[in-house]
């Protein structure tokens, strides 16, 4: 990999990170409020680099010490990949200075050393910009029945941090079987709470008691709104009700109504392709994810 100062990057900071972030977007794993947190609890883990034109920052990005964007602490329930720099899209064909397995289509022709395709068999499932007639019909009929018989749809904004770590790690554990003590919910939690001006979503409710709640981040820039579904949980006892689906299908509206509200693009990830994950080829697209070759 070539030295970053050779090609015009120069060692940067977390601030002027920031700034190429507000005017260029990126996604949620490279935030900077996640990145924040992430340094907070491991610090002086990653480095940080931008290029400027005529005075003006055009782009920044950050790696570890090996190289690769990502952050080496791996203790927070978030994932990198699909991932969107902060770089304006005019910045012609260059080589970028990093590693990843893990880079968005967004970036397919403007780096030199990434590929998409048959040398990266990593693909990201991105909802659907809209559905047919016929499914929304039928999606939306479901949950009139739904609400009908004893389901109710709760804001996550509704809920404390504590509230919110609980749901999850309940509904979660039934979901795929795992167990949680009093410490995981105070450890979420906290997390939770860290990242809360970026949590988006439902939780729905089934006679009085949480069925469904996935933990959904949003990061928002000038020109789209990034919603990353990282994972949920379920009732596993409800069988009158495709909860899942129904939980899915009430993000999904509320997050396309408020980019239609702020004029926005809607970009919707509910995660990495996999054979084993069926579903989600009815709600989204496959998209590849680039890697560096050289």
């Amino acid at each position: 990999m070539l030295p970053a100062k050779l090609l015009g990057w120069k060692p940067s900071s977390y601030e002027i990170y920031c700034q190429a972030y507000r005017e260029f977007g990126g996604s949620v794993c490279n935030h900077p409020l996640v990145l924040k947190i992430l340094e907070d609890r491991a610090p002086n883990q990653i480095q940080f680099f931008h290029k400027e034109a005529n005075g003006k920052i055009v782009g920044a990005f950050f790696t570890d010490k090996c190289g690769e964007i990502i952050h080496p602490h791996k203790k927070i329930p978030v994932i990198f990949e699909n991932i969107i720099l902060p770089i304006s899209p005019d910045l012609g064909s260059f080589y970028l200075p990093a590693k990843s397995k893990e880079l968005s289509i967004r970036h397919k022709k403007q780096f030199l050393n990434f590929t998409y395709g048959v040398l990266n068999r990593r693909s990201i499932c991105l909802v659907k910009d809209s559905f047919s007639k016929k499914t929304n019909k039928k999606r939306q009929s479901d949950m009139n029945k739904f609400l009908k018989n004893g389901g109710e749809v709760v804001s996550a904004s509704s809920f404390s941090s504590e509230q919110l770590s609980a749901i999850y790690l309940k509904l979660s554990g039934m979901r795929w079987g795992s167990q949680h003590n009093h410490s995981d919910i105070t450890e979420l939690a906290e997390f939770i709470e860290s990242i809360r001006t970026m949590i988006f979503g439902n939780v729905l409710f089934y006679k009085g008691e949480p069925c469904a709640y996935d933990l959904i981040y949003q990061a928002e820039c000038n020109n789209w709104i990034y919603f990353d579904d990282h994972n949920g949980g379920i009732d596993t006892t409800i069988k009158d009700f495709s909860v899942g689906s129904l939980l899915l299908f009430a993000n999904i509206s509320e997050a396309r109504n408020l980019c239609q509200q702020k004029n926005k693009e809607f970009i919707f990830s509910i995660g990495r392709s996999n054979d084993k994950w069926a579903y989600k080829k009815l709600w989204s697209n496959e998209i590849k994810l680039g890697k560096s070759i050289f």
